[in-house]
């Protein structure tokens, strides 16, 4: 059964108009998705959805893309120009949902981890959580300085990955010194290192690193790195963008790890 909302003062659409913002997100502990194939995903990931929004447009399609999910989930209907305050794209296919975010790390396991260390482009970070959950991760680490990844951006390059990977934020790196302490080695890669990443042996417990767009791994992660190399680029150029270097580095590891197998 579908609520109808026709004010712009009614309390559900200015509280899910706020999340918009990442102060408000970190707030209430909640995000905002949009399109029927991500809200799809989400349902999938069995993600903790709190409600529904779609315009008189989006209403129509729920059953075509939704209908074996929202059997208990409320939805709510709103006009088109309130609808269109909630959402980020200009073609918008009239659905967006509210997702609780889950902070908890409790449950993960493995012994492959990626930190991202400050990486500041939200398309950079989307694909670099597809790339992590496309090669297996347990989890992705991010220190303090980095994209918000509920950014409306970061979650549409991640194209639903992020419903699967975990992310742990790290401010004061405690989680990264914590695996360190239970024998995880900690890979850093540079431009002014000598020793070439594909010679380095990525088996057991690793954590893979990634930098800045601009300066690369901090000088605090890197003091901590156990092992510090550089990917090889006989063609001269001058760096790798930190999406494509993220791929090379992964899937590396998977390539070993398959290797072995």
């Amino acid at each position: 059964m579908l609520v109808v909302i026709e004010s712009k003062d009614n309390a559900l659409f200015k509280n899910t108009r706020k999340l918009k913002e990442r102060k408000y997100r970190t707030k209430e502990n909640k995000y905002i998705i949009e399109g029927f194939r991500l809200v799809q995903e989400a349902f999938k990931a069995k993600c903790s959805i709190e409600y529904l929004i779609v315009n008189e447009h989006g209403k129509d399609k729920i059953n075509d893309y939704l209908q074996e999910y929202v059997d208990n989930i409320k939805i709510y209907e709103l006009k088109n120009e309130l609808f269109t305050q909630l959402v980020s794209t200009e073609n918008t296919q009239g659905i967006i949902a509210v997702v609780n975010i889950n902070n908890s790390i409790k449950d993960i396991k493995g012994d492959f981890y990626l930190l991202c260390d400050k990486v500041q482009d939200p398309g950079n970070l989307g694909t670099i959580i597809r790339t992590a959950h496309a090669a297996g991760v347990n989890a992705i680490i991010l220190t303090k300085g980095t994209v918000d990844i509920y950014n409306d951006k970061t979650i549409r390059s991640t194209m639903g990955s992020i419903f699967y990977v975990p992310i742990i934020y790290d401010n004061d790196l405690s989680f990264l010194k914590n695996l360190k302490d239970e024998g995880f080695s900690l890979v850093a890669t540079s431009l002014e290192e000598s020793k070439n990443f594909f010679d380095e042996d990525l088996s057991g417990k690793v954590i893979l690193s990634v930098g800045n767009e601009g300066n690369g791994i901090s000088d605090e992660i890197f003091d901590l790195a156990d092992k510090k190399v550089k990917i090889p680029m006989p063609g001269g150029a001058e760096s790798l963008n930190v999406g494509v270097a993220t791929s090379i580095i992964l899937f590396e590891q998977v390539r070993q790890k398959l290797c072995k197998n």
